[in-house]
């Protein structure tokens, strides 16, 4: 059997773009050092997450951590500190904008997300399509199902972009258009996928 090519064949039909959130949108900071007593919490909160559950999450985080309620917040409000945007990627979201309907599906957590908003901001996006508020986390087949319904696009009519492979190869079971964004190969990604969107 040939090497599957799971890079960007055709815009002509795209009707909407599907981000994954870290990896695409945004990377850990090369410079995060955690310091302070929450962001150290932190840290260990992300190694908890299951992505579907977060009343086990709250559960584990008060058991395995000994955090109380108030101390909660303030850990979860470190979490997206630690990432940065992927700037030239997000320059391009507001001409996109005007052709495509623009979504992400995230593997997460649904308890830090109002902090992950004030930090970044995702209303230039339709949707933000969280696997633990739907229950299904990628590569699973529903949450891209869930994320076209949101949209109502078909698949066929989505492109679909994440950095781990195993989700693309579900995106393109599904009829999805993708590409697979390479964590080494920042600069080809966004010029290929700038020449491909022009």
């Amino acid at each position: 059997m040939g090497k599957v090519d799971y890079n960007l064949k055709n815009m002509s039909n795209i009707q909407a773009i599907i981000f994954d959130l870290v990896g695409v949108l945004v990377f850990k900071r090369r410079d995060y050092v955690p310091e302070s007593k929450e962001q150290l919490s932190a840290d260990k909160i992300e190694k908890l997450y299951n992505h579907l559950d977060d009343k086990k999450l709250l559960f584990d985080i008060k058991e395995k951590l000994g955090l109380a309620d108030e101390e909660i917040e303030k850990v979860l409000a470190c979490i997206p500190q630690k990432y940065e945007k992927n700037e030239e990627l997000w320059k391009l979201l507001p001409e996109l904008k005007k052709k495509y309907k623009l979504a992400i599906i995230n593997n997460g957590n649904s308890l830090a997300l109002k902090y992950w908003n004030k930090i970044f901001n995702f209303e230039v996006f339709d949707f933000f399509i969280n696997s633990a508020i739907e229950g299904f986390k990628k590569p699973n087949h529903k949450i891209y199902l869930i994320a076209c319904k949101k949209l109502k696009v078909n698949p066929k009519n989505c492109l679909f972009i994440d950095d781990l492979e195993a989700n693309i190869k579900t995106a393109k079971r599904l009829g999805m258009e993708t590409i697979w964004w390479k964590k080494d190969k920042k600069e080809e990604n966004l010029k290929n996928f700038n020449i491909k969107t022009q």
